[in-house]
Formats: structure tokens, sequence, C-alpha cells
């Protein structure tokens, strides 16, 4: 976040009531402009909202400049565009005009002064090159001269701009370019906090659609569990001893409960873990082809008939630099999702080696991801749109990534719906087998 500096001599001098620039606007000693700073930052610290702070700024530095009509914009998310913010004293068709400027070396005062990180100065919109663009849209609201300067981030990187117009052609006074740094300074410290609030509230909204989501999928097993064994109790009260026949299926539907309610609780904990960076990953060499051979041979065991077909493809030893048991960890939560999503079609696994990484291979022909929920997939409590039914608590993809990128790896993922998915794991190869031309 950007420091409100103290005013310095020179900018007490430049706004004190002696200053000869006042003459470009009403008379405004130091005392005032130092009571409207506190008054702003006690709004940003009452959290008040962006759009009230940024309307009482601009009406306050209005106010100072007795000139300058004034406006703010910000960065959008693609950082390819500046978005309406604040311009109460603007004309509306402008404002509305100027929603979705585009950043760039030629786009006006606003535009040019994020690509540039720096102010831009235009006394005359009528004859400056900058404004070519948008000129007779300026002229038309009579709009003549404007002076803009980046807001920047405690980085260094633009949040927006806030700019001073002018109905006639003339260049800014030395008063405007220091309440012009001010404004900045103030605007950037509102942004950032307005940003951070809104950041907490994504998180805490995830927090608790992770807890709706988690006490539903933890509730559903153990209800199960417990229906089953009151379920046998009765028999076995009213019959005194049961045929293995009956015992058998409720046997089995609890041992699948059972296990998918450990598996919940291992998510849990890996995740709380990764979170906390107590997760522990070892680095050693280890045989990725047999490591593939023995996690699918552990989990067929004793389901090979209604478990999918897994094909696995591989030449012969692939060895990689990992820990072995997170390893095996990705594998399970890469099989179990292309078992799960993959409609029953044969499951293919690949082991190949590169000139600088080991690589696995995981493909289904189930429903398949959007393009667009690529990257979701990935995030912590979240979910493809076309999974949502399928239950879980979003958080499987979430710990594979997060333990491949802790053994330096990488993941990544191909797919559009109704055309299965495809997600390849690349783990790095001990030092000695990597290709000197890799290294």
């Amino acid at each position: 976040m950007q420091a409100l500096r103290p005013m310095d001599p020179c900018l007490a001098v430049g706004l004190d009531e002696g200053d000869p620039a006042r003459a470009d606007g009403p008379a405004r000693g130091a005392g005032p402009l130092l009571r409207g700073q506190n008054r702003i930052l006690r709004m940003v610290a009452a959290g008040e909202p962006l759009s009230l702070v940024l309307d009482a700024l601009i009406r306050f530095m209005e106010a100072q400049s007795g000139k300058a009509l004034c406006s703010v914009l910000l960065v959008d998310a693609s950082k390819t565009h500046l978005r309406w913010a604040s311009a109460p004293s603007l004309p509306e068709a402008y404002n509305q005009d100027v929603d979705g400027l585009r950043i760039g070396a030629v786009s006006g005062s606003c535009g040019t002064a994020v690509h540039r990180k720096q102010p831009v100065i235009v006394s005359d919109i009528e004859h400056d090159p900058l404004w070519a663009r948008a000129r007779e849209l300026a002229l038309s609201h009579d709009l003549r001269a404007c002076t803009s300067a980046p807001i920047l981030d405690g980085q260094g990187e633009p949040l927006g701009t806030f700019a001073f117009y002018y109905r006639e052609p003339r260049a800014p006074s030395s008063r405007d370019l220091a309440l012009l740094e001010i404004s900045c300074d103030l605007a950037g410290i509102a942004i950032e906090r307005s940003q951070s609030t809104a950041r907490i509230e994504e998180v805490l909204r995830a927090r608790d659609n992770f807890l709706t989501v988690a006490s539903h999928e933890l509730k559903t097993p153990i209800a199960t569990l417990l229906l089953q064994i009151t379920s046998l109790e009765r028999l076995q009260r009213a019959a005194g001893s049961m045929p293995l026949r009956e015992i058998a299926p409720k046997l089995g539907n609890l041992e699948r409960q059972g296990k998918k309610l450990l598996k919940l609780v291992e998510q849990l904990l890996d995740a709380t873990q990764l979170l906390s960076g107590r997760l522990e990953v070892e680095r050693a060499p280890v045989d990725l082809t047999q490591t593939v051979r023995d996690v699918v041979g552990r989990l067929l065991e004793g389901v090979a008939e209604v478990a999918p077909e897994v094909e696995i493809h591989a030449e012969g030893p692939v060895v990689c630099e990992g820990d072995g048991f997170r390893i095996e960890q990705v594998i399970v939560n890469l099989l179990s999702n292309a078992w799960k999503f993959g409609r029953g079609a044969p499951v293919e696994i690949s082991v190949e080696r590169s000139d600088s990484a080991a690589r696995l291979v995981v493909r289904d022909h189930g429903i398949g991801i959007a393009p667009a929920d690529h990257a979701r997939i990935f995030q912590q409590f979240e979910r493809a749109v076309s999974v949502r039914n399928y239950g879980g608590l979003g958080l499987g993809l979430w710990v594979t990534r997060q333990l491949v990128e802790r053994m330096q790896g990488r993941i990544s993922v191909q797919s559009e719906l109704d055309a299965g998915s495809t997600f390849t794991v690349e783990l790095p190869l001990p030092h000695e087998q990597v290709s000197p031309d890799h290294r």
C-alpha cells in the first residue's frame, strides 16, 4: 500500500495561503488540506464503501483546486482496460463512454498514464495526438485539457488513474500537481483497503461453502454407517443369528462407507498440513512405472469385477525424483477421479520419460471439463460446473497440485465437455539423468 507521506516543506509552501498558485482557485492553506486528508483516511479506516470514499475525495480536491473536474478510473482484472469508478462532476454520458477505456501508448491521458506508469499532462486536447481516438468525445462535452496520474500499489503496479479535467486549454498549476499527488496517495490507500476487504470476504465465503459441503459429505457416510449398524443389530435380535448371505452385503456397504469417510478425513488432514506449511516432502529416486503398477494393483484388489478397466502403457522403468508416498497419493487421486467421472469406460495410464522430466499421463473418456473450468479445478474448495452433482470436497485436485509442485513438478489438464480428460504430471529426473542441455 502506498504510504501517505507527511507534507514536506516544499509542498507546504506550495499550498500555503501566500502561494501565487492559489490565484487559480479559492484560497486553501495547509491546515484545511490536512484536515481533508484526515477525513478521507477516517472514512477508509471506518470501512466506508470505496465509491463513497472516492466521491468524497474527488469533491474535496475539486473544491481545493477551484478549476478542475476530477475522475477516478480503475484497472480491470485483465489489466487491459480502465473501468469507471467515480467522477461526480463530469457528464454522465461522458462517464459511460469512457468506461472500458483501453490501456495503451496512445489512449488519452488516463490510458497512457497507466501504460507509462507516470503522469501525463495534456494541456490542449484538441491538438494533442494522445487524444486522437477520443478527441471528439471530450470536446463534445466541453473538456479541453486533462492531466492524469497513475494510482500505484505498494509494488508499483497501477490500480487506476486520478485525472484533473479542465474546461479550457491549460496546463495544471503547481498547486493542482501537488493536489494530484496527494489524491493518488489517498486513492491508492482506499483502493487497496477495499480490495483487501473483498479478498477477505471471498475467503470467508469459500470457507463457509466448504464447511457446508464438508458437513454434507461427511454426514452421508456417517449416517449410512449408523443405519447399517442399527439394521444389523435389529436383525440379530430378531433372528438370534443371521445367514452369511444377509450379513455380507451389509458388511460390504459398511466397508465402502468407511473407506469413503477415511478418504474425506485424509483430504482434510492433508489440506490442513499444506495450509499450515507442516506437510513434509522427501526427495529421493522413485521408480514411477513400478509405483503406478503397485497402486493400480492395490486399488483393483477386491473390486476388479466392478471397477473400470485400467490400461497401463510403459516401456520400462522410469525413475523420477520425489516422495514415493506422495507420488502414490497423486496417482490415487487422479485414478479415482478418472473412475468417478469416466462413465465406466477404460482408463489409460502412461508413464514416459523426456530429456528433462518423468511424465505420468492419466486419461479417461468421461464427462470432461469445460475449458473455462480448467484453472478452477486446481483451486481450493472449487469444482468444475460439470461435476458438482458428483459430490466431493473440492480438495482432491488442489491437494494433488500442491504435492506435485512441492516435488518441483507441474500438473496440467486437457479436456472438453463430453470428450474426456487428460491429466499430465511432470516430475523432475534424478540429477544424473538430466540431459546436459536441460540443466
